[in-house]
């Protein structure tokens, strides 16, 4: 009898074990979800004259997205590949995962983080940061490490450089921000410097120089009260062209020879600053704001793709809502100048000033319009004299709007008229005038799923030595099938373009693409698309035929 008991509580003891295991294998996956997809592209590429060509005869493309979810930690995850990695700086075969847990963001692999305007401002780098915002904290921070620019060691052909030559590029830095949503203020410290030793073949090259940078910025956002706000930020930069210079003290700046590691100082070095503020007054009804920017002539950062420089201007915008919100008049006004230091030969002023109006008549009809004039300047002193240049060009732009819409439960309906002038004159003469004008119309019908969309659009401009008159008309049908599990489209649209009134070609545009839901998970995609262009010098036809499978769980 106790060795039937002891067996009898052996197996109770192991089927409550079981159920437990199986019970909390069942809550852990129930915490744990994965949701996404992956992607393919395939695209076929010709055209009848293959010495126009300027694509690869075949692309492709694969691609993920994964997002997974433990709880309150969220794992999101991306990769993009495709052929043409091996010709770009920056690579196209890319991936990288943002994990989430409540008040913190990690960044691994190809990610961009912003810190502010004029410092690091979506630049994306291959590497680590993380983003630190807790709910009821006034503290918040990000950070990073990683590589912005990867080694491309050009090479030569017949004296001439193939390639796109750049020194492998790393960067690190950091933002803290004190304070609320609406009053805060932020720390910014953003440094980037090219490895010299990255590549060979152009270490010493006059044209490929490695350069380092960094940047000190402050940003504040201020609730000064109930209608008024201000944003600013300021940024110093301090940015070597050339690294391989013997070290120098930074005239008028000599700490920054004394910052150990961080800038190496020398003769191609610079030290410049950025300055961004905007004060608003919003009250209900009734909104006005001004804009003031000003960038130094050699301010440069490495956190940013592109960024304009050696200008200063001032922007003044208001906005009005009136008969119980039908009516919405705008309006805005500012000045624009560059040469900041005096440096260049040519100073430029340019001066701008648009409105606009927006009438919702009734429910269905709507009219707006708008009017700008962009007035630009240029001075020219001609050297070894007391003279001086001046180039003016003033361009007005106005347009004018009817659109009409009405819908149901069983069709939409959609049209429109729309016309616009432009002038642009230099130095007081008329120098080109463009008139263009269009007519559209969208027709759906909801429960067959069919969309036709039509357009009729034509344009004139005239110069000085001649006239051109383009016209054409655009036609699109849409349709779903078998409850929205096929869908076609196709359009087509054609321009017809005379010149001095005399036929001088056309443009013919023809696409098609249909989808096959084959499920929730599986879904194709076939596009056809060709371009026909004829006239006195080319007659070209370009044809690309893709194929896309899409896969989400």
């Amino acid at each position: 009898m106790k060795f039937n008991f002891s067996i009898i509580l052996l197996f109770v003891s192991t089927s409550f074990y079981c159920q437990d295991s199986l019970s909390l294998f069942k809550k852990a996956k129930e915490n744990v979800k994965i949701s996404g997809g992956f992607s393919s592209i395939g695209t076929a590429y010709m055209i009848n004259d293959t010495s126009l060509s300027q694509r690869d005869p075949f692309f492709w493309q694969l691609g993920a997205n994964i997002n997974i979810k433990i709880g309150q930690v969220s794992i999101p995850f991306s990769a993009v590949m495709n052929q043409q990695e091996r010709n770009f700086t920056q690579p196209f075969n890319q991936y990288g995962l943002s994990p989430k847990y409540k008040g913190i963001t990690a960044h691994l692999g190809y990610r961009s983080l912003k810190f502010s305007d004029f410092s690091l401002s979506g630049n994306q780098f291959l590497g680590v940061g993380i983003e630190i915002a807790p709910k009821n904290s006034i503290v918040r921070g990000k950070a990073l490490y990683g590589r912005f620019a990867r080694a491309v060691d050009g090479y030569y052909t017949d004296g001439k450089v193939v390639g796109s030559p750049s020194f492998e590029r790393w960067g690190l830095g950091g933002m803290v921000e004190i304070g609320s949503s609406k009053n805060n203020v932020g720390v910014v410290v953003f440094r980037a410097k090219d490895d010299q030793a990255s590549i060979a073949s152009f270490a010493n090259d006059a044209t490929i120089k490695p350069g380092e940078n960094l940047i000190f910025g402050l940003t504040t956002k201020q609730k000064l009260s109930k209608e008024l706000s201000f944003k600013g930020e300021i940024d110093w930069s301090a940015f070597t062209k050339d690294l391989r210079l013997d070290p120098t003290v930074l005239e008028g700046f000599s700490y920054l020879n004394n910052i150990g590691p961080l800038f190496h100082a020398n003769a191609s070095s610079s030290f410049s600053k950025a300055v961004k503020a905007d004060l608003e007054y919003n009250k209900k009804k009734f909104k006005v704001g001004f804009g003031y920017r000003r960038i130094d002539p050699e301010y440069q950062t490495m956190g940013s793709v592109y960024l304009n420089n050696d200008f200063e201007d001032l922007q003044g915008k208001t906005s009005l809502r009136m008969l119980k919100n039908k009516l919405t008049l705008a309006g805005s006004a500012g000045f624009q100048r560059n040469n900041l230091d005096d440096s260049k030969a040519s100073e430029m002023l340019r001066l701008i000033s648009s409105f606009s109006a927006n009438y919702n008549i009734n429910e269905n009809f709507m009219v707006n319009g708008a009017f700008s004039n962009f007035n630009s300047q240029s001075y020219m002193t001609i050297v070894n004299s007391l003279d001086t240049n001046r180039y003016a060009q003033v361009t007005k732009n106005a347009n004018l709007q009817l659109m009409y819409a009405k819908a149901n439960d069983v069709r939409r309906i959609a049209a429109s008229i729309r016309g616009n002038f432009q002038n642009a004159k230099i130095n007081g003469i008329d120098n080109t005038t463009l008139y263009n004008g269009g007519v559209s119309f969208q027709y759906g019908h909801l429960k067959s799923g069919l969309n036709v969309v039509s357009a009729i659009n034509a344009s004139k401009n005239i110069t000085e030595t001649y006239d051109i008159v383009s016209v054409g008309p655009t036609l699109g049908l849409n349709k779903r099938f078998l409850s929205g599990k096929i869908s076609a489209s196709a359009s087509a649209s054609a321009l017809k373009t005379f010149l001095g009134g005399v036929d001088n070609g056309y443009v013919l545009n023809v696409k098609s693409m249909g989808t096959f839901k084959l499920n929730r998970h599986h879904t194709f995609n076939l596009i056809f698309s060709t371009i026909g262009k004829n006239n006195a010098t080319t007659d070209t036809q370009e044809t690309t035929i893709s194929l896309g499978y899409n896969y989400a769980f």
